[in-house]
């Protein structure tokens, strides 16, 4: 037989080989067909695509198992009692959701001492560059995008002081969100002592099977007193915008016990970068006791490599339990269909459902699959709000002035499904208020969506919009 004959019949073998894979897996059985179809149809290049973007993580592990359950166990002891829980009186719908992020992701329930938000890079900037000032003894910080710009010549001046006055500098970038970021800018920290490592390398991205699979995290922890989280990056366009505007982003400083909640999932990340286990005595501060007074959170990873869906059910489960307001910010609406169908109920049931999105992204593709999801959403009573004035790049979910979900993600496929994300949920009326107070605030920077309106569209944007709703699990 000709080359070209045995080449054919691996391919063939191939592709069969891989649609039993796809099968075998029990996966969702539209995106199972969805792949199926790619394989078979899309010659060699449906094969390229499938390794890059559609094999299955869940079963990969990037730490020890053994290791993780004693890490983890470290923030537990640091767990408000269930006694105090219910002295409380968190109402049943609460303690539903902390149960199941218990059981999901073994999250325990923490207590915030203070909790301070940012809607602006310029104030989150200059709370966060003065606490690293006051590091004594270490300091533990990731981000997904760290930009060749001045936000990061600033802070890589301010480590390297810090290395030097004897504090530990510790820092994980994604390799693909900072692959931008020079060479000399990390081996300059490293000779500084500073240690640094890249999460998931990637050294040609069309080829990988890890691309689609990044650290999407933004966490500073210091002295184990201190934490930040949220949606911000290290990136000059917090400051002076992109030709998007000003970028509009929440991010959070808290102290109390819930700094271990943080502290956590970095030094689980740093593990499975380093593959170093440290001193985890050193790292988790029990000085400030629980309150049964104080707001309590519960941070949870997210991640491809979960046995459980952990983002995607809590936010389910929250947004079926509203009775009164759903207020959602995200700057990439891509749901899941069961997502988008909890959203959808929830707004035919009567619940106030407001869904605010960025006029403009940093990506037409996603724009295009996004406004797919819109029509269906108006027509069953949700508000969207369009954000005007820069790019709406926030995070946050509120339930009834009740509950708050905050963090690192999106609403799309790719932080509910592929990427490494962490979220805090917030019990606590107070806080939520402030953030919805916060929502109310950016409406007038907004234009309200109406059917009619987004009715207008023509033939060719529908069509655009269809086609790249097909790809929105990869986008």
């Amino acid at each position: 037989m000709a080359f070209s004959s045995w080449l054919l019949i691996a391919y063939v073998l191939t592709v069969l080989g891989v649609m039993g894979t796809v099968l075998s897996e029990n996966r969702n059985p539209l995106k199972a067909s969805a792949w199926i179809l790619i394989v078979g149809l899309v010659p060699v290049f449906g094969i390229m695509v499938y390794i890059v973007f559609g094999q299955d993580q869940r079963r990969l592990h990037s730490i020890n198992r053994r290791f993780y359950q004693r890490l983890m166990r470290k923030p537990q002891l640091l767990s408000l009692p269930k006694h105090l829980q219910k002295k409380r009186q968190a109402t049943e719908e609460n303690q539903r959701l902390i149960e199941l992020l218990l059981r999901n992701s073994e999250s325990p329930l923490l207590q915030l001492q203070t909790l301070d938000i940012y809607a602006w890079g310029r104030d989150m900037y200059e709370a966060l560059f003065q606490d690293l000032e006051q590091a004594e003894e270490y300091i533990h910080l990731q981000a997904y995008i760290f930009a060749a710009d001045e936000v990061l010549d600033r802070l890589t001046e301010l480590l390297i002081r810090k290395a030097d006055e004897g504090v530990t500098v510790r820092i994980i970038y994604d390799h693909l969100g900072s692959y931008n970021v020079p060479a000399s800018y990390w081996k300059r920290m490293r000779a500084a002592g500073i240690q640094v490592y890249a999460f998931m390398r990637v050294a040609f991205p069309l080829l990988s099977t890890t691309v689609n699979y990044r650290n999407h995290r933004k966490i500073v922890v210091i002295d184990g007193s201190v934490g930040y989280v949220g949606g911000m990056n290290f990136a000059q366009r917090y400051l002076t915008g992109t030709e998007l505007g000003m970028w509009r982003d929440t991010h959070f400083r808290l102290t109390g016990v819930a700094v271990a909640g943080l502290q956590g999932s970095f030094l689980v990340d740093w593990y499975a970068v380093s593959r170093k286990v440290v001193n985890m005595d050193r790292y988790f501060d029990p000085s400030v006791l629980p309150n049964e007074y104080s707001p309590s959170v519960q941070f949870v990873q997210g991640g491809p490599i979960s046995h459980w869906r952990t983002l995607e059910q809590a936010i389910i489960y929250m947004i079926s339990r509203a009775s009164e307001r759903i207020c959602i910010q995200t700057p990439y609406f891509l749901p899941t269909e069961n997502l988008n169908n909890a959203i959808i109920t929830s707004a035919l049931a009567g619940v106030e459902v407001e869904l605010m999105l960025p006029e403009r992204t940093d990506s037409r593709l996603t724009t295009f699959a996004a406004n797919s999801y819109l029509s269906q959403l108006l027509e069953a009573g949700v508000k969207i709000y369009q954000y005007r004035e820069g790019f709406l790049h926030s995070k946050l979910l509120m339930v009834d002035d009740r509950i708050a979900s905050i963090g690192s993600a999106n609403m799309d496929f790719r932080s509910l499904e592929h990427n490494f994300e962490i979220s805090g949920f917030v019990y606590d009326p107070g806080i939520t208020k402030r953030l919805t107070t916060l929502f109310d605030q950016d409406k007038s920077a907004c234009h309200l969506l109406t059917r009619e309106e987004w009715e207008k569209r023509g033939r060719l944007v529908r069509f655009s919009e269809s086609v790249m709703r097909l790809f929105a699990p990869l986008l």
